[in-house]
């Protein structure tokens, strides 16, 4: 069946609530939730029940999804960390576009001739947006929302100075009462906000993506229902209502809200570095610190996976095996995934297996210590495979065409992007996805 579409050009926000799981839209009376904005949506536009995601269930990788329609095998972007050595310090996240293998939302809709932006995408750095502020900061910085410097350097030339005097301009004129008194003591989704706003007015994109993170933020250290990530998503359905509100009355706009990966408690912590170390597949230093040596390795919360960093000899499989077995044997495994699952989950080619943690634990990359501790430094957290109850994405809608109250059902993040891209008059076919746009009439 073919899809009706609007008759004229759609512009298009869209608005990542990162880690918003849909029973918050769905049911936000169950989590003592006010989310009028996002609910205004909901009746307005058509939803999903729920999203499924990609392997790893996290911020990246997804992200990547959902503008490309395709799942990490085939986009690139297996993970958030750039670096497979986990000794190292402060190891570099995958920042740049350059490493996504297809097109995106932004080269689709840049390739008609129409003007992007972003504020804070992830893998962004670099990208071909006309204006774009990206998601990057010094990984040695002790905050990464207060590394102002780095994300300036690789945005749009004189975009990011545009913008913070925008905002220091707005904040002068404002009653202290009303706002803080400085942009320092804003909270990271309200910058973003902020700056999502100046663009929108000045500069007319056709297709802006704005990444609100602070709940994320809030859900890992204190749980994903917690008081202090509750308060996250009621102030973002503010910035929501406050970007919704000023593309009110343009009826060629479609407002889109989506996450990445939902979100579940958890109260163990594992260090697979811990076995890892103790078979002998890390060194130790002299200050009894982890060494690289064949072994490579990457923690998702969620997931950890493990890399062959050179052709293994038979020892080396055996002493792997073995630790696989005491990790297992903690309770802190849920399933070992091996080449061929991971394949049919379209995840990392190149790791050898991923662990997928147990309910209630996540993994780490600690190194010392118990292989199982009870009193976790983080409360949730997400990574799992995307079929764990609790890892659910969101989607919701509003724009032309789209029919007010429809139901989505359970939907893929890999429709998403063609879905976007339909809504904005453009051939999907150009898109590497091959699954079929949402009918949102």
């Amino acid at each position: 069946m073919e899809l009706s579409q609007p008759d004229y050009p759609v512009r298009m926000v869209v608005l990542s609530a990162d880690g918003m799981r849909p029973d918050f839209y769905r049911q936000p009376k169950k989590f003592g939730l006010k989310v009028p904005n996002l609910r205004g949506l909901v009746e307005s536009g058509a939803s999903a029940e729920e999203v499924e995601s990609v392997y790893p269930s996290t911020t990246y990788p997804a992200h990547v999804t959902l503008v490309t329609g395709v799942r990490p095998r085939r986009h690139g972007i297996y993970s958030h960390l750039a670096s497979l050595d986990p000794t190292e310090k402060a190891r570099p996240w995958t920042w740049f576009a350059r490493a996504i293998n297809v097109l995106t939302l932004w080269d689709v809709v840049g390739a008609s001739g129409r003007k992007t932006a972003a504020i804070a995408w992830p893998v962004s750095a670099g990208a071909r947006i006309t204006y774009n502020i990206p998601e990057i900061w010094d990984p040695a910085a002790p905050d990464p929302y207060r590394d102002l410097e780095t994300p300036a350097r690789h945005s749009t030339p004189r975009l990011f100075e545009e913008v913070l005097s925008s905002i220091r301009s707005a904040l002068a004129r404002a009653p202290r009462k009303n706002h803080q008194a400085a942009i320092h003591e804003m909270s990271p989704d309200r910058l973003r906000a902020e700056a999502a706003l100046h663009i929108w007015k000045r500069h007319r994109p056709d297709l802006l993506l704005v990444h609100f993170a602070l709940y994320d933020q809030l859900a890992h250290r204190h749980g994903p229902f917690a008081p202090q990530a509750v308060q996250a998503i009621e102030e973002m359905d503010k910035e929501i209502g406050r970007i919704r509100d000023a593309v009110n009355g343009d009826k060629s706009t479609t407002v889109v809200v989506l996450s990445d990966h939902g979100f579940v408690s958890v109260d163990k912590e594992a260090a697979p570095l811990v076995a890892l170390m103790e078979e002998g597949l890390l060194g130790r230093t002299v200050r009894g610190e982890p060494e690289l040596r064949r072994l490579g390795a990457i923690h998702a919360g969620g997931s950890f996976a493990l890399y062959w960093l050179e052709e293994p000899t038979s020892e080396n499989r055996r002493a792997l095996q073995k630790a696989v077995a005491r990790l297992v044997d903690s309770g802190a495994v849920g399933e070992v995934l091996d080449r061929p699952k991971l394949k049919a989950l379209g995840a990392d080619p190149d790791a050898e297996l991923m662990l997928d943690a147990s309910p209630g634990c996540y993994f780490s990359d600690r190194y010392t210590g118990p292989i199982v501790l009870e009193s976790p430094k983080d409360r949730g957290t997400h990574g799992y495979r995307p079929s764990v109850p609790g890892m659910e994405a969101g989607f919701v809608a509003v724009g032309p065409g789209i029919a007010p109250g429809k139901k989505l059902g359970r939907i893929g993040l890999t429709q998403v992007a063609p879905t976007l891209v339909r809504q904005m008059g453009l051939t999907r076919s150009i898109l590497a996805s091959e699954v079929e746009p949402l009918d949102l009439s």
